[in-house]
């Protein structure tokens, strides 16, 4: 059973002032996040309950087969998710994990220094 966003929220502010960055003015942001992190525990609850992926759609031009909507609430809270907690500084760099000595992190920021913009070409 997912956690209560009130728990959540109570995480969230200790971690906070562990990091003395905690304001009032923040708890907005902090029951958005506390309640994005309970969707996603619930979306997840249910995706591990599921045999398949996808669902049958009912439309105007029959059945069609679909992905099983669980799956976009889980994504869409994962986005929110991640956009709080750069807003209220939870990110690793910032709560002083820092990524400076990953091989693959160090890899992936050197080739996409590297990449150039593409080309997109257009009919004549």
């Amino acid at each position: 059973m997912a956690k209560k966003v009130d728990d959540y929220k109570k995480d969230i502010i200790r971690i906070l002032k562990s990091q003395k960055t905690y304001s009032k003015a923040l708890d907005l942001q902090i029951k958005s996040l506390a309640s994005a992190m309970r969707n996603l525990d619930m979306s997840n609850e249910q995706i591990d309950t599921l045999e398949e992926t996808t669902v049958l759609e009912e439309t105007r031009y029959g059945k069609k087969m679909a992905p099983h909507p669980v799956f976009k609430i889980a994504k869409e809270s994962q986005e929110l998710i991640t956009r709080q907690m750069k807003v209220l500084g939870l990110t690793v760099e910032e709560l002083g994990g820092g990524d400076e000595e990953d091989p693959l992190v160090n890899l992936t920021k050197t080739l996409n220094k590297k990449r150039t913009k593409p080309t997109i070409l257009k009919k004549e």
